[in-house]
C-alpha cells in the first residue's frame, strides 16, 4: 500500500495537474509560478520522516495528533495501512500540513451475509475485481481529532479546506482510490461547503458516534446511579455485582507492554464479531500511544485468577473522556457482564475526573444508550469515483444499517418517558 516513491511537484503547473480538480481557491493561493531551483509548492511523501521539520514548524500549539512521534508510531504500527503526508510551502516556507490514510478494501473486509441477492453478487465481485481503495483524511481509526494544520497568516480557513481537498483529489488519481473521505474538518463555512460540493463530495450515509452527557452534581458513580429510574437503576446494581470475583486496575506502561499480546488476543476476538472492520492491527501502537500521552492516555485490566479477561483504553483530554479500544472474554461476558463492567468504569473515570462528555464511539448503540447515550453526527464527507450504481447502492444500505435497527433512544433518567 505505501509504496516507495514520493512525489514532488512544482505548482501550478496545468499540464502536471491537469487531470485532477484544482479549486478556485487552490488557484487563487499559488498564483505565482517559481522557478525550477525554488522549493516545491507540493510534496507528499509516504514517510513522515521526510517532513518532520515542517510538521514541528507548523504544530505550534503542540497538538499531540499531529506531531512527528504521534504520526511515526501510527505509521510503524499499522502495516496494513497506507499513508501520505502533505505539506504546501509558500515563499519558501511550509504553510500547510495534511496527512491522509490509505486502505483497501476488499469481501474481508465485510461480514457479509449469507444471502445471494443479484446486489449483493454484484458488490462481491466488485470488490474482489476492483480491490476498492479509499483515501481518507486523519486517522480513520478515532473521531474529533485533528488532521491537518495550517498557517493563518498565509492562509484562510477556507483555503485550508480547498487545498486539503485539492491534496486528496490528487492522491486519489495516482493510486486509482474509488474513494475520498474527509473527517474532522471542523465548523466548515457555507462557502466551503459549496466548494466541497461542487467537487462531488457529500454524505450519503449518516455517520453517528454516541456521547453521554455528564451532570455537574455527579460526584461518583452512585450519584449518577441515583439519578436513573428504578429498572434502570436495578439493571446497573445487578451489573456491577456481577464483576465481584473479577480484579480491575489501571496498567502502568511496563504492565501495557507486558500485556500487549493478551490485548490483541482479546481486541482480535471483538473485531470478529463486527461487521465492517478497516484494519485489525489497531491495538498495534497502544503501548507508543501510552509513552506518547502519558497520564492523558488509560488502558483499564480486567483480571480473573490473575488472568486478563477484559480491557478498556481511553484517552483524557479536555472536557471529554474518550473511549477507545476495548476487548473481552465472549465466553465470560454474560457471567461477569464484562462489556457493561466496562461502559460503567468509563463513565466513573470520567465523573472522577470532572469532565463534561463521555465519548463512547460508535458500536453498540442499544448498551449505550439505555445508560443514557445519546447520537451525535460525526464530521465526514465523501466523494465516490467509478463505482457502479448498484455497489452504491448496497454501500449506502451497509453502511446505513452498521447499527442494529432495533436499537432505540432510551430514557434511563428520573422524570423521563420510560422507554
Amino acid at each position: 500500500m505505501s509504496g516507495n516513491n514520493n512525489i514532488s511537484l512544482n505548482y501550478p503547473i496545468g499540464t502536471a495537474y491537469g487531470h485532477c480538480h484544482i479549486s478556485t481557491f487552490f488557484k487563487k493561493l499559488f498564483a505565482k509560478c517559481y522557478e525550477k531551483d525554488s522549493a516545491p509548492e507540493l510534496v507528499i511523501t509516504n514517510s513522515i520522516t521526510d517532513l518532520k521539520s515542517d510538521v514541528a514548524a507548523l504544530n505550534k500549539d503542540g497538538i499531540t495528533e499531529l506531531s512527528y512521534d504521534y504520526l511515526h508510531a501510527m505509521e510503524a504500527s499499522l502495516k496494513d495501512v497506507g499513508f501520505r503526508y502533505a505539506v504546501i510551502n509558500k515563499d519558501g516556507k511550509p504553510v500547510l500540513f495534511a496527512y491522509f490514510q490509505l486502505y483497501r478494501l476488499s469481501t474481508q473486509n465485510f461480514k457479509l451475509d449469507d444471502g445471494n441477492s443479484f446486489m449483493q453478487r454484484i458488490v462481491s465481485f466488485f470488490l474482489k475485481f476492483k480491490k476498492a481503495k479509499v483515501v481518507i483524511l486523519g486517522n480513520a481509526l478515532r473521531t474529533d481529532t485533528l488532521a491537518f494544520s495550517f498557517d493563518m497568516h498565509a492562509m484562510s480557513s477556507d483555503e485550508a479546506i480547498a487545498s486539503v481537498a485539492t491534496i486528496a483529489d490528487k492522491i486519489a488519481t495516482d493510486i486509482g482510490a474509488t474513494a475520498v473521505i474527509l473527517k474532522d474538518t471542523g465548523g466548515n463555512t457555507l462557502q466551503a461547503n459549496k466548494m466541497l460540493a461542487d467537487m462531488g463530495y457529500k454524505m450519503p450515509w449518516p455517520d453517528q458516534v454516541m456521547d453521554l452527557a455528564l451532570q455537574p452534581e455527579w460526584a461518583t458513580l452512585n450519584d449518577y446511579i441515583n439519578t436513573l429510574s428504578r429498572k434502570y437503576k436495578t439493571r446497573a446494581n445487578k451489573v456491577l455485582a456481577s464483576s465481584k470475583d473479577i480484579v480491575k486496575r489501571t496498567l502502568t506502561a511496563d504492565e501495557i507492554t507486558k500485556y500487549v499480546p493478551a490485548i490483541k488476543r482479546l481486541f482480535a476476538g471483538l473485531i470478529e464479531k463486527q461487521s465492517f472492520t478497516l484494519t485489525q492491527r489497531g491495538v498495534n501502537n497502544i503501548a507508543q500511544l501510552k509513552q506518547l500521552y502519558k497520564d492523558a492516555f488509560e488502558i483499564v485490566g480486567y483480571f480473573k485468577d490473575d488472568k486478563l479477561v477484559a480491557f478498556y483504553s481511553a484517552f483524557v483530554k479536555g472536557h471529554t473522556y474518550e473511549l477507545y479500544y476495548v476487548g473481552f472474554d465472549y465466553a465470560l461476558n454474560n457471567e461477569y457482564q464484562l462489556y457493561f463492567n466496562i461502559l460503567f468504569s468509563g463513565l466513573e473515570r470520567a465523573i472522577l475526573l470532572k469532565k463534561k462528555t463521555l465519548n463512547l464511539g460508535r458500536t453498540s448503540f442499544d448498551a449505550k444508550a439505555s445508560m443514557g447515550a445519546i447520537p451525535k453526527n460525526a464530521d465526514y464527507l465523501i466523494r465516490l469515483i467509478h463505482i457502479p450504481d448498484v455497489a452504491v447502492k448496497w454501500f449506502t444500505k451497509f453502511f446505513s444499517s452498521l447499527e442494529d435497527a432495533k436499537w432505540k433512544l432510551r430514557r434511563p433518567f428520573k422524570n423521563t418517558e420510560p422507554v
